[in-house]
């Protein structure tokens, strides 16, 4: 037995990938839980306790992404409102002033530096090298650059969406200009870039890291809410862009999600009405490490893969399979194998690769 059905699912020229935080700490980046403690401890008193007041999704701590939507969303109550708020109270000025030093705060965390990582290249390599017939599409969740950086240090063709180089500016159509007989990358930032920044026409742009000094940054506003539907409409289309990708007709169309661990509502509801849309044959396969209660985790899957005609898999740390997409010896075979870590993943690829 060579884990050989993980290895086919990768590398099928019908799967798309989408990359969550985890994918990231080979490359000493922070995890999601880190980058909200670094925020929290560059945040005032107000939003220390704020934070500590709001519920995370289902079990889980509020992150920082909790945090941000939950300041968005107050910021478009108190614009409603006709009578301004008291001085004791939170107000427009002072939660865009907190937003701001909430986005330094990630950019400080996870670094704007240019740095490819060993493990990203020869994964994008084995991508590259394997019998496709359609564009790679990676979605990710990160803000750090670790992907991009990797994609030019192999000297791999590949779109983020924009078009320019020194004060690049955001271009959905990018995604449709797909070269020929060539491999070719599409990546898809869905919480936005430590590199991004929004002009003052309202635009957002890519920059190098070394010019952002202290312009502000779009970096990472999930669209939850109308305002940011009208104001950061960036990731509205970034969203739509997925939800069309899981929705793509052809035959065996495959997700596989790594290092992600499903506490983003938006994401989830994506996939599974990708699973669930007429016409639909996406089949999703998640590598998703131990949380605290891994009996709960198992049972939370457990309750997807059943809303999802079980076309929903999720190998859960060296404990659990979900779904029907492994027999017991391929489970067997796998599950000593840790594969929730991005890097046991590149080097079960590149080993069947060597085979």
């Amino acid at each position: 037995m060579t884990k050989q059905s993980v290895t086919e699912w990768i590398v099928d020229h019908n799967t798309c990938f989408l990359l969550g935080a985890g994918c990231s700490l080979c490359a000493k980046k922070p995890t999601i839980d880190r980058l909200t403690e670094m925020v929290r401890d560059a945040s005032s008193q107000a939003v220390q306790v704020l934070l500590g007041d709001i519920r995370g999704k289902g079990n889980r701590k509020a992150n920082v992404e909790d945090l941000i939507n939950y300041l968005l969303r107050m910021r478009q109550l108190m614009d409603s409102r006709k009578t301004p708020p008291g001085r004791e109270d939170w107000r427009i000025d002072t939660i865009d002033e907190e937003l701001l030093n909430i986005q330094k705060a990630i950019v400080e965390g996870v670094g704007a530096d240019w740095q490819p990582s060993e493990h990203h290249e020869r994964f994008l390599v084995r991508l590259a090298t394997s019998k496709r017939r359609r564009p790679i599409d990676i979605f990710c969740l990160n803000y750090d650059t670790v992907l991009e950086a990797s994609m030019e240090s192999i000297r791999v063709r590949y779109t983020d969406g924009f078009v320019g180089s020194e004060n690049a500016y955001f271009e959905p159509s990018a995604f449709e200009q797909i070269p020929t007989n060539t491999v070719f990358f599409r990546l898809y930032k869905l919480h936005g870039s430590v590199n991004w920044i929004r002009d003052h026409a309202d635009i957002v742009r890519r920059r190098p890291g070394s010019s952002l000094a202290d312009t502000p940054r779009a970096v990472v506003y999930p669209a939850e809410q109308k305002y940011l539907q009208t104001q950061y409409g960036v990731y509205e289309t970034l969203m739509r862009l997925f939800r069309d990708r899981l929705r793509d007709p052809d035959n065996n169309n495959k997700l596989v999600v790594l290092g992600y661990s499903f506490g983003d509502e938006h994401i989830n509801a994506a996939i599974e009405d990708g699973i669930r849309s007429p016409q639909s044959n996406l089949t999703v396969h998640a590598f998703v490490g131990p949380e605290d209660d891994v009996e709960a985790q198992k049972a939370r899957f457990e309750l997807i893969a059943s809303r999802c005609e079980h076309r929903f898999n999720a190998v859960i740390c060296n404990k659990y399979c979900v779904g029907p997409g492994l027999d017991d010896a391929e489970w067997r075979d796998i599950c000593g194998g840790e594969l929730w870590k991005f890097e046991n993943v590149v080097n079960l690829l590149t080993e069947a690769g060597n085979e």
